[in-house]
């Protein structure tokens, strides 16, 4: 089977008008997320209502409001996701002693992981993601001083003594995805160290009780910035309190002051405050949390206390 590629001699966009008009739906209301091409991956063209004798019904904000409240099955996937997004970062902790990188150590957690999720599923597991299979854990640059950028990007840094290091795990199932990070010392932690992951700590159990049905999304990041507020941390703020999560990594809505979603049961948030220290690094854990009818919800499930997370200094055997 072929298809004609973009931009081609005679625009993708128009071969669909045709089939449309052959259809016969080339004429009246057409609903979709997008008339004609989104501008991503460089692709441009006409609009589809240009082409054809329709009124475009843009639906986009529709479908998000659609994939806010999750099933009983898709909240099994992402479950299922955060699992086996445990079991990377477990495997990622293991391995990362001082001297190694952070490219070495990714590689062997994420393989690992991936094997033995193959070993369980078989034949049967399916990523349904683009660019991704299996469990993943890793650094993406946030080591040491580097960590104190919340976006930063990955450059094969070396662990050292010492080090503030904030890691990232997922793993696509079925077309789902979950978030685990967490924050680790390499070694034995410094009193600064011990002061900004128990002020990271606080933040995200207060954002993580705040989201409960019936509470604004703007309410979650409001407690939040009055706690770095209350105690002279905002110097220190980078970013909101968290997204939802579930087909797409981040989806809609957002733990963030501008807002005004009333939360509701069927929701899934990472839930992910953090500080960032020029010189020492960042702090932030995230979790996956399910909204429910009481307490939410943990999805993900590994350590969070300091002593979990503080590194040996020994090599490996």
């Amino acid at each position: 089977m072929s298809y004609p590629e973009y931009p081609d001699t005679r625009h993708p966009l128009r071969r669909l008008a045709e089939l449309l008009g052959e259809l016969e739906l080339g004429t009246g209301r057409l609903a979709g997320d997008s008339d004609g091409y989104p501008h991503i991956f460089g692709y441009r063209g006409p609009k589809l209502s240009e082409l054809m004798e329709v009124e475009f019904v843009p639906i986009g904000d529709a479908i998000d409001d659609l994939m806010m409240i999750k099933s009983a099955a898709e909240v099994e996937l992402v479950r299922e996701s955060a699992r086996w997004a445990s079991r990377a970062h477990r495997l990622l902790q293991d391995y990362t002693r001082p001297g190694l990188t952070e490219t070495q150590v990714s590689a062997r957690a994420g393989i690992e992981a991936t094997q033995e999720l193959l070993a369980e599923y078989g034949d049967h597991y399916r990523a349904h993601a683009w660019g991704s299979s299996g469990p993943h854990a890793g650094y993406r640059g946030q080591i040491g001083a580097h960590g104190a950028l919340p976006h930063s990007l990955a450059t094969n840094a070396s662990f050292g003594a010492g080090d503030t290091l904030v890691t990232g795990a997922s793993c696509p199932m079925f077309g789902y995805f979950s978030e685990l990070e967490r924050t680790m010392i390499l070694g034995e932690p410094s009193a600064a160290q011990q002061r900004y992951f128990g002020h990271m700590l606080a933040l995200q159990e207060l954002a993580i009780d705040r989201c409960r049905a019936g509470v604004s999304c703007a309410a979650v990041d409001t407690a939040v910035r009055d706690y770095f507020d209350r105690n002279g941390l905002m110097p220190l703020w980078r970013h909101h309190s968290g997204h939802a999560i579930g087909i797409l990594y981040h989806e809609g809505p957002f733990l963030d002051i501008g807002d005004e979603t009333t939360i509701e049961p069927g929701m899934i948030f990472t839930v992910e405050p953090g500080l960032y220290v020029e010189g020492l690094g960042g702090f932030r854990h995230s979790d996956t949390i399910l909204v429910t009818d009481g307490d939410p919800e943990f999805l993900t499930d590994y350590p969070r206390d300091l002593g979990s997370l503080t590194l040996p200094l020994d090599p490996l055997d």
